[in-house]
Parts: C-alpha cells; sequence; structure tokens
C-alpha cells in the first residue's frame, strides 16, 4: 500500500497531477494499493482518474468518516461519491 497526505487549504482542489504521481509510485513499488488523503476536495478530472486507475481518493469528510472509526476499505465503497460538504469550503 503506498499512501500520500496533502493538506490544504479549504477552498484549494487536488489537480489530477498529483495523483499520476501517486500512481507512478504504486507502479514503482509494486503496491496492490494507492490511497490519497487530502484536507480539501479533489478536482473533477482528479477524481475522474483516482476512479480510472483504481486510486481510493479520501476528501475532508471522507477522512473524516475514516478518523471517526471507519475502516479504510470501507471508505473504497464511498470513492467518487462527491466531494464533501461544500461549508468546508468556506472556513
Amino acid at each position: 500500500m503506498v499512501i500520500q497526505c496533502k493538506r490544504h487549504a479549504p477552498t484549494s482542489a487536488i489537480a489530477s497531477r498529483e495523483l499520476r504521481d501517486l500512481l507512478g509510485a504504486r507502479v514503482h513499488f509494486g503496491a496492490d494499493l494507492a490511497v490519497f488523503v487530502t484536507t480539501t476536495r479533489f478536482s473533477r478530472p482528479s477524481e475522474e482518474f483516482a476512479l480510472r486507475h483504481g486510486i481510493l481518493a479520501v476528501h475532508r469528510d471522507h477522512l473524516g468518516v475514516w478518523n471517526g472509526g471507519a475502516s479504510l476499505m470501507s471508505l473504497a465503497d464511498l470513492n467518487g461519491a462527491g466531494q464533501g460538504d461544500t461549508r468546508h469550503r468556506t472556513r
């Protein structure tokens, strides 16, 4: 498993190039799973890239669910299911 974590301002979004780098790391290290965790949201192209390449994209709201005790693999069912609560972007 390879995990990349990024802390960004709530108003920013993760670009697809960040996920391409993680995909490269997954291939390089021969990992079965790549997880990208962020305190913000993913751009639409990056979310689509994650889904297409089997990357688990954990945005701010999913991070809260995981921190609340949900298993990492239970978040796989939520992958690509929205970008979180828009109120977070104004904080």
